[in-house]
């Protein structure tokens, strides 16, 4: 289930960071920097996702 877990959390940053990099055309370290703060926004909402389901489930 964790390793799951991280494996598509790590998936998301590297599609974000080639999205960004190639397709946009930012630099490297511009790249970096929206990078993680999507991934931080991203697992931000899969963990409030994931609060309201087990209050729900109860």
């Amino acid at each position: 289930m964790i390793v799951k877990f991280i494996l598509r959390v790590m998936i998301f940053i590297i599609g974000v960071f080639l999205g960004s990099y190639y397709f946009v055309g930012m630099s490297f370290t511009k790249a970096i920097q929206l990078t993680f703060i999507i991934t931080l926004l991203h697992l931000l909402f899969l963990f409030i996702d994931r609060s309201k389901r087990n209050r729900n489930n109860k």
